[in-house]
């Protein structure tokens, strides 16, 4: 490629590309006031969407109603509905030193995060505020105020990012429940393979009996038994398998039938794989044993009451 000529023009060489390659539309208008208590009764909600309520000044918790449902908002929480247009917000209840801010998100903006299970309850959730939050609460109520294009811009930028804060600690809330829900579907999967170890569950088969998918079992199983699921179902087997044949009472066909083996020579393939000897050995070297203990206990009683006499 040549250099430009001074005649040539930059544009001749290029194609303008449409705005929309290039930025990214926010279109979230949200609806927000701030009043103090006894000024006002009841509010028309004008939009469909998240109502969050706060409250900004005031130790008590302030209480209000949505449609016909009475709630109260602690001054550490947000409250947050979801709202159609057209219902009352009744604030008639809240005391005169106590200042409430409420805003509305449109419905579709959060959705997504209502539909992949984040926001759980269908009726109300509440999140326990930060310092930031409430650094902002306060700044909100100083700015409200002003009526100038600044104050507004300030306003819009501090309840976006009250917004995004709300939506990390539901995300993190969410995790903690996941995690322990998980935890429970490990522990569930140990006992259904302990219980009954005759059976040679799947991953796939475990996954349904519990309730989740092979990928989460997989993952959550290594990480809270620090086995995979096959590792520990075998060492399961083994153990018990060594432990029935030490008792001297099983045939080694009905340990590997015990153990989830159709055929004895598969479970004295598996068991000398996994101690490093076959099962025969362990049980006639017990038996051996115990032979020998029982020559010793009959010498011993027969001559230690002879050296008593």
């Amino acid at each position: 490629m040549t250099p430009l000529d001074n005649n040539d023009s930059f544009s001749a060489f290029t194609t303008p590309l449409p705005a929309n390659s290039f930025f990214s539309e926010l279109s979230l208008v949200m609806q927000y006031g701030i009043w103090n208590g006894g000024t006002v009764s009841e509010l028309i909600l004008p939009i469909s969407g998240y109502l969050n309520i706060f409250c900004i000044e005031g130790q008590d918790p302030c209480s209000y109603a949505v449609g016909n449902r009475q709630y109260s908002v602690a001054c550490d929480h947000t409250n947050v509905h979801l709202v159609t247009t057209g219902q009352l917000l009744d604030i008639s209840t809240i005391k005169e030193n106590v200042k409430i801010m409420a805003f509305i998100i449109p419905k579709e903006y959060l959705d997504a995060h209502h539909n992949t299970g984040i926001m759980r309850s269908s009726d109300i959730w509440v999140i326990r505020t930060n310092s930031r939050i409430d650094l902002i609460k306060q700044r909100i109520a100083t700015l409200y105020a002003s009526e100038d294009l600044l104050s507004s811009i300030k306003t819009h930028s501090l309840l976006l990012e009250a917004l995004a804060l709300q939506v990390e600690i539901l995300l993190s809330e969410n995790k903690a429940i996941v995690k322990d829900q998980l935890l429970d579907k490990v522990i569930e999967a140990k006992k259904i393979i302990q219980e009954d170890l005759t059976q040679n569950h799947s991953i796939g088969d475990l996954a349904k009996l519990i309730g989740t998918n092979e990928q989460y079992l997989k993952k959550y199983f290594k990480q809270h038994v620090g086995k995979t699921v096959m590792s520990f179902t075998l060492e399961t087997k083994m153990l018990y398998a060594k432990k029935l044949i030490m008792t001297g009472n099983h045939r080694i066909s009905d340990v590997a039938r015990l153990t989830g083996y159709k055929h004895a020579t598969h479970f004295t393939t598996a068991f000398k794989k996994y101690f490093g000897f076959i099962p025969n050995s362990l049980k006639y070297g017990f038996l051996a044993f115990h032979e020998a203990f029982l020559r010793v206990w009959e010498f011993e009683s027969f001559v230690f009451p002879l050296l008593s006499v």
